[in-house]
């Protein structure tokens, strides 16, 4: 479901950005991108869900489904509005921890 304008849009921005600021989740997240220490397949099997579950509260509220299709068919909705800067911001936010950082396993 799109967003109806550009208000509602920056107000469902602000609302998960309020989620992914707590403390709690901040460290969750943190925890688990360390625990893939840079494994790709581990990232999809341990961070997208964990992601999905904390940004699909949110999303719902909005007519998404909280699932990892429904936090990617969010992002794109706001990514319709990502010439308002605060929308681009959290647009950023959110790939930074959808999109993992891959480094080289450890030998």
């Amino acid at each position: 479901p799109p967003f109806p304008t550009l208000d509602a849009a920056r107000e469902a921005a602000r609302n998960v950005r309020v989620v992914f600021s707590d403390p709690k989740n901040i460290s969750q997240m943190d925890k688990l991108q360390q625990d893939c220490q840079g494994d790709i397949s581990k990232f999809f099997q341990i961070c997208i869900p964990a992601a999905s579950e904390i940004l699909g509260s949110i999303i719902q509220q909005y007519g998404f489904e909280p699932n990892p299709n429904g936090c990617v068919e969010f992002t794109q909705e706001l990514g319709k509005f990502v010439e308002d800067p605060d929308i681009r911001e959290l647009e950023q936010e959110l790939k930074a921890r959808f999109m993992p950082t891959v480094y080289p396993k450890p030998a």
